[in-house]
């Protein structure tokens, strides 16, 4: 999504003005609420809003593709890989279309010592996928993945 060109201008007018405050305050902290800013700020946080669940249904979508593209069919290799980068277990049960007992049986012993689980949005799952390559991901897998 681009940024609006209005948008742009209240953020560069904050700049410009050194009204921008400390790194935790918000910019209804230090607006007016009838400020033009201030509206093109929050006008623009509603569209993210509802542009949301799009995105979600586009990065999934754009996350089976990549499965596709490298000929990774198997969903227990991709909770496998999805698992490995940190990607939330309800994100993964989702996109492979695994069962939560067909998951712990095949994917899930083998990180039982790991750790919790990484938090990573599905947004996010999509753009390491992309930036990193596939064989550090699966390096050290070895057929750890049965299926």
């Amino acid at each position: 999504m681009t940024i609006p060109k209005r948008l742009s201008e209240a953020m560069d007018s904050l700049s410009k003005n050194n009204e921008w405050g400390g790194l935790n305050v918000m910019p209804e902290e230090i607006l007016d609420p009838d400020d033009w800013r201030l509206q093109e700020i929050m006008k623009f946080r509603k569209e993210l809003k509802l542009r949301e669940p799009r995105r979600i249904k586009e990065a999934e979508w754009r996350i089976k593709q990549y499965f596709y593209k490298h000929n990774i069919n198997n969903p227990f290799a991709q909770a496998y890989i999805l698992r490995k980068i940190g990607t939330k277990q309800a994100t993964i049960l989702k996109i492979t279309g695994l069962s939560k007992p067909e998951y712990y049986r095949h994917v899930g012993l083998l990180f039982r010592n790991t750790g919790h689980y990484g938090q990573l949005r599905i947004t996010d799952v999509e753009v390491v996928l992309t930036q990193e390559k596939l064989y550090d991901i699966l390096k050290g897998a070895n057929s750890k993945v049965k299926g």
